[in-house]
């Protein structure tokens, strides 16, 4: 699997219902971290920043996701930030990803999207820096 597939398995796994990019990024990170040998080396590079681990190359990603029909990435105009909803395309090749995937880390990002989006931001983010002390290293947070 190519990375940006587990980027549509994440966004998949909120079934039809928007991501906000900090769900995106943590979950991410937490997969890669959790399961690096069945995300593979290609898998995204996350480094401390502003609300902890980080990588640009995620809406990199869903950019070409959305391009290709399978993400939606929507802007309110009340928002700084981006939300991605898999749109019934993007459901369905989701679908198909997650029968050939590793089960074990579809089982892990399944369980770690529902969690993400039960959380306000402050929670998440709090709960990777909990676990994770070294990504608050660059962070702007104080919650």
């Amino acid at each position: 699997m190519e990375r940006k597939d587990w980027t549509l398995l994440a966004i998949g796994f909120a079934e039809g219902e928007p991501m906000s990019p900090v769900q995106l990024q943590k979950t991410l990170f937490l997969l890669g971290r959790n399961f690096p040998s069945d995300v593979g080396q290609d898998f995204y590079e996350f480094t401390p920043h502003y609300y902890g681990p980080f990588s640009a190359t995620i809406y990199d990603d869903a950019a070409q996701l959305a391009a290709d029909g399978l993400v939606r990435v929507e802007r309110q105009p009340w928002r700084s930030w981006a939300e991605y909803t898999a749109t019934p395309r993007g459901m369905a090749r989701a679908g198909d990803l997650n029968k050939h995937a590793p089960p074990q880390a579809v089982l892990y990002l399944k369980a770690t999207v529902d969690w993400a989006r039960s959380l306000s931001f402050q929670q998440l983010v709090s709960a990777i820096y909990k676990r994770y002390p070294e990504q608050r290293a660059n962070s702007v947070f104080q919650g």
